[in-house]
């Protein structure tokens, strides 16, 4: 037998829920937990499928709309004062923990928010086409929509993208959870890729005048990087500007504005340009700052050799520093 799943790991917990929606068993799932495909008794056996059920409740399902049930199931199995406790100890549940069985961390709660989007998310990018057609969209929440609209240009469906998104953004925006600027970022540039760009432009200074859950620095940042995007270095001088103005210790802006210059083979301010964002990059997380050394080094390395530009800016994470993660504290 391995080691069983550890469900206080926001990233198992998110796999567990992703697992469930997939296997649709029980007794399958809880041999998952297990980390035995073997399993089907012993002493942990009645809790591994405890687990099982209510994960099978929990789990996302398209047919809702991706709404997660939540609903519970049947109480834990009753554990004798002599059997073995299932927190793994080794000691009979009378010396460990008799009376703390609502406590304990072997104790599967309902997942956070963040948890739920992590499964979801991942289980949506791997639904077939027809799977994500019959999804019924009033009961969908704005992270769901946004991710099918992520998976349909995945898949060069990209008016189906364009629609559900522009719904999404046209919609309150009263989702604290979502990321607003990345998916301000993402509508633009998929206009762009559907030959759209007036739409594009004009949905950006729209954003900019009437800012909803973004500062209009943020949408500066992105019409900045559309307008390097289209050559046009006279508005993203201008943009450019706007965003350093309203937070000039953001990386992504100095990023931008190196791109700006490298465009127009000012060399060595592109360099130093390049140079300060890598040094404003101390506070990023871990993965964020990977993709964004990445993504300034090999500009910098093409500016140092007076070699133009190769990337655009548009693959970005979201072009403010954050990736559309959520906190994932279990």
């Amino acid at each position: 037998m391995g080691t069983p799943k550890d469900l206080n790991n926001p990233g198992v917990y998110a796999e567990a829920l992703y697992q469930a929606a997939r296997m649709g068993d029980a007794e399958d799932l809880a041999r998952w937990l297990a980390d035995d495909p073997e399993a089907h008794q012993g002493p942990f056996w009645k809790w591994f499928l405890h687990f099982a059920e209510r994960l099978m409740d929990m789990a996302p399902d398209p047919e809702r709309g991706f709404v997660v049930r939540d609903r519970r199931t049947a109480q834990p199995p009753r554990i004798g004062r002599n059997d073995v406790c299932p927190c793994g100890s080794g000691k009979k549940f009378k010396q460990c923990h008799l009376g703390q069985e609502s406590t304990v961390s072997w104790k599967l709660g309902s997942p956070t928010p963040a948890i739920r989007a992590m499964a979801t998310s991942r289980l949506i990018h791997e639904c077939s086409l027809e799977t994500l057609d019959r999804v019924p969209r009033d009961k969908a929440s704005a992270m769901v929509l946004t991710e099918m609209a992520a998976t349909y240009h995945g898949h060069g469906q990209i008016e189906k993208a364009l629609e559900l998104l522009s719904g999404v953004l046209r919609d309150e925006r009263d989702d604290p959870y979502l990321l607003w600027d990345y998916w301000i970022a993402r509508y633009a540039e998929w206009l762009v890729e559907a030959a759209r760009e007036k739409e594009g432009e004009q949905f950006l200074l729209d954003e900019y005048d009437h800012p909803r859950k973004v500062t209009q620095w943020q949408v500066a940042q992105k019409l900045a990087a559309f307008y390097i995007d289209l050559g046009d270095t006279e508005n993203a001088d201008t943009w450019v500007n706007v965003a350093m103005e309203g937070n000039p210790g953001n990386p992504f802006n100095h990023y931008l504005k190196g791109m700006l210059l490298h465009y127009v083979e000012s060399w060595d301010a592109a360099v130093a340009s390049y140079t300060q964002a890598e040094q404003l990059m101390a506070d990023f997380r871990d993965e964020e700052k990977i993709y964004m050394n990445q993504l300034v080094s090999e500009s910098l390395e093409r500016a140092r050799n007076h070699q133009p530009l190769e990337d655009e800016p548009d693959d970005a994470p979201d072009q403010d520093g954050d990736d559309r993660g959520q906190d994932q504290t279990p």
